[in-house]
């Protein structure tokens, strides 16, 4: 059985620091995220930022975080999150009542780039084919879907609070890309703890109320997996077609047509899947080898009969500079191009009249 939420909350009623302090008897326990990632389960635990009048310690929270460790061996990493009442109100802030899924601009093709689990590469995936759309000409946009685990905005160096104008948010622009995520609107590495309708309010308004540039690309990023919060996000934007991503290693192949069956259980429109850290490039010699293996992508496009878009090699560290953008002389640059114009030849549906490209 999937460890959930539940069990971590029921496993910390007995644990208390070493001066005595019970957070989840003395209610400093917010929320409870598990997320599956590439080397097991990761537990984001959110908690108040102040415990008995005094600044939460490292001390304290090292030792919750291996408390949970030493309990669930399937647990390869916790992170436990301070954040202050102030921070909390501002996050609620964008959650407005109601549930219907959120209106999109006319005319914008969405594309959901989706993974069995998180450490594939997927949100790097999205913002390079983001600015691919972007530098063949096309009005782009991307929307961080991945509330509880958003990296897009840490991807592209953005760092400050999103501003407002007229009461509607205004994105940053990274490379002619129009950016929203949540992480804007909370504090420094900051996960967000919602649930079920909360997830949905706040995708809505991060859509309906940002003054969009008329894109007509809209890449998603959504959340990895094939759980409720994943199943939820498909449902808001049923028009995106979805591009799956995974890596040559035969464990994240299998996760990764798992969530392409869950989509196409959804009725979503299954592009292609695209190999992430596919293999690794010497640029002095041109030689190719691949450190996790070979075969995943092909595995994935036969079990689905999708379509092998694009083999994405390995960018290593300092080859892409502060961002996750592939730099210009990079191989990988001319892949993602290809990958964005084979996409714009799919004739994916819009969400209304075309927009003006200009």
């Amino acid at each position: 059985m999937a460890l959930a939420p539940k069990d971590i909350l029921a496993a910390l009623a007995p644990f208390r620091t070493a001066a005595g302090i019970e957070p989840l008897k003395a209610g400093y326990v917010q929320d409870i995220a598990v997320e599956p990632h590439a080397n097991g389960m990761r537990v984001n635990i959110h908690v108040d930022d102040v415990w008995r009048g005094a600044a939460t310690t490292d001390d304290d929270r090292l030792a919750l975080g291996n408390f949970v460790k030493e309990r669930f061996p399937e647990v390869a990493d916790v992170r436990v999150i301070p954040r202050s009442r102030t921070q909390a109100d501002a996050a609620r802030k964008i959650a407005k009542p109601g549930q219907a899924p959120p209106r999109t601009p006319d005319g914008v093709k969405m594309i959901a780039v989706i993974s069995g689990k998180g450490g594939v590469g997927k949100s790097t995936v999205s913002i390079n084919l983001a600015q691919a759309l972007a530098s063949v000409g096309f009005h782009t946009a991307i929307l961080d879907c991945d509330i509880y685990g958003f990296s897009i905005p840490d991807l592209l160096g953005l760092s400050d609070p999103v501003k407002t104008r007229d009461r509607q948010f205004v994105p940053p622009r990274v490379q002619g890309i129009d950016v929203m995520s949540m992480k804007f609107f909370v504090g420094h590495n900051a996960p967000v703890m919602w649930r079920g309708p909360m997830l949905g309010k706040a995708i809505r308004q991060m859509m309906e109320d940002t003054l969009w540039n008329e894109p007509e690309y809209m890449v998603l990023d959504l959340p990895p997996g094939t759980g409720d919060i994943a199943m939820d996000v498909h449902e808001y934007f049923p028009k995106a077609g979805a591009v799956l991503v995974t890596t040559p290693d035969a464990n994240a192949a299998r996760v990764a047509e798992r969530a392409g069956q869950m989509a196409r259980s959804m009725e979503r429109r299954l592009l292609g899947v695209v190999e992430n850290m596919s293999y690794m490039h010497c640029p002095e010699c041109g030689y190719q080898w691949f450190p996790l293996g070979r075969g995943g992508a092909e595995a994935v496009s036969r079990s689905l009969d999708i379509p092998l878009l694009a083999k994405i090699p390995w960018v290593v560290s300092g080859e892409s500079g502060v961002s996750g953008l592939v730099p210009d002389s990079h191989p990988a640059r001319d892949i993602y191009h290809k990958l964005a114009t084979d996409i714009d030849r799919m004739e994916l549906l819009a969400t209304g009249p075309l927009a003006t490209h200009s």
